[in-house]
């Protein structure tokens, strides 16, 4: 569509082969792996593949070999939270979505996190019809609340049929292998007939395994205790990643890991992990991009008199030659910038939701950790035309600046 409105033809229709795709993502995923064993073996790290399980404090057992150290970290990462209802067997995790064979004509999937978000997005985009369910109305829970509501109206409006306040019920298999749904908060209506279900409702720490009961290790929920430094209650033991109760996000685990390497031995005691400004992306369509507070945390923590919030909403560059208004509507782009008063506009929250706003928060979040201010993005030139441009367009105060 948007290739007619540039003047160029296009004929035909896009296909997907889904078969082609997975083979390719499949290999790469593979190359990956395999760059990983490589790096191992090359520092002459020595693999013992089994399951673990804690003998006491400081023993470990595999596959009937006893392993005592000094240094014992847990970084056994996590696993899909179970949907637990009758027919379960026939529905999908996120880890079941990858092994897909087929293209999905319909799917309904359960559960407003990233995995839901995302998928749901994917699949959409690629012309799967697509049902969100959620228990309660709105995604994203834990992001700002304006934010989400944006991403949401945007989704929406690409074609993802939005069931709030739902719940399913039960899941059965029909003899043509597709599924009935029996889902209740629908108007009018009980049970619905789709391809496929996923749920992606959650995470849980992978160590039910680890026979943590056998130690004195501090354990809520699964999820290992560990101070800002990662170690446990119990001296040499360390958990880093989906294992222990911080943020869960790849990046993060990596650079909780090099931290945590860096200061048992390399002498680098002073380094440490700081959680409460890192960038994330939700990789939706559009996607959100985020780093630091939501506009209700920054009140939360700061005073309400305290916060300021700068924003502007527009139609994407991209979209600008669109005529037709309800599609401008769609491919609209959201910047939020959010400030404390009581501390030289201090910026302390970014959110935007747009396409290619995944690319420019790396930026902003190097911005954001350094403590820039409202009147630093001020003083920074505009990019024309890009999105990124308008986080220093927000109502400059030009008069409170010395220097431009």
């Amino acid at each position: 569509r948007c290739v007619q409105e540039t003047g160029l033809e296009a004929k035909g229709q896009l296909k997907l082969d889904w078969g082609t795709l997975k083979n390719n993502r499949d290999a790469y995923i593979e190359r990956l792996q395999d760059i990983y064993k490589n790096n191992i073996i090359k520092d002459k790290i020595e693999v013992v593949k089994g399951i673990c399980k804690f003998l006491n404090n400081k023993t470990v057992e595999c596959n009937g070999e006893e392993f005592i150290s000094d240094h014992i970290l847990i970084a056994t990462g996590s696993k899909p939270r179970r949907l637990k209802i009758p027919g379960e067997e026939h529905c999908i995790s996120s880890d079941g979505f990858f092994a897909l064979e087929q293209q999905p004509q319909s799917i309904l999937i359960i559960g407003g996190g990233y995995i839901g978000i995302e998928i749901s997005c994917m699949l959409n985009a690629l012309g799967t019809e697509t049902f969100l369910s959620t228990r309660d109305k709105g995604i994203l829970k834990k992001f700002d609340k304006e934010s989400t509501s944006f991403l949401l109206k945007s989704m929406i409006g690409h074609g993802i049929k939005y069931l709030p306040y739902t719940e399913v019920k039960k899941v059965t298999k029909q003899p043509d292998g597709r599924l009935k749904v029996q889902i209740d908060g629908i108007p009018g209506k009980n049970e619905m007939v789709v391809d496929c279900v996923l749920y992606g409702i959650g995470r849980i720490p992978e160590t039910e395994d680890l026979c943590l009961q056998n130690t004195d290790i501090k354990v809520e929920k699964g999820r290992i205790i560990v101070d800002e430094d990662h170690n446990t209650n119990i001296k040499g033991v360390y958990s880093i990643g989906d294992a222990c109760q911080f943020l869960q996000l790849t990046p993060t685990a990596i650079r909780a890991g090099r931290i945590l390497s860096e200061r048992l031995f390399n002498g680098q005691a002073q380094l440490k992990m700081v959680y409460d400004t890192i960038p994330t992306v939700i990789f939706a369509h559009p996607p959100y991009g985020n780093i630091g507070l939501s506009e209700e945390c920054a009140k939360e923590k700061f005073g309400e008199n305290n916060v300021k919030v700068y924003k502007s909403e527009f139609v994407h560059m991209f979209n600008q030659l669109e005529k037709d208004e309800a599609e401008r509507a769609k491919n609209k782009v959201l910047v939020k910038v959010i400030v404390n008063l009581a501390d030289k506009e201090r910026v302390v929250g970014v959110h935007c939701v747009g396409q290619g706003v995944d690319e420019l928060i790396q930026g902003f979040g190097v911005a954001v950790k350094m403590g820039a201010t409202k009147a630093d993005f001020d003083r920074c030139v505009a990019i024309h035309p890009t999105v990124s441009e308008e986080l220093v367009l927000l109502t400059p105060q030009y008069l409170s600046l010395i220097h431009i």
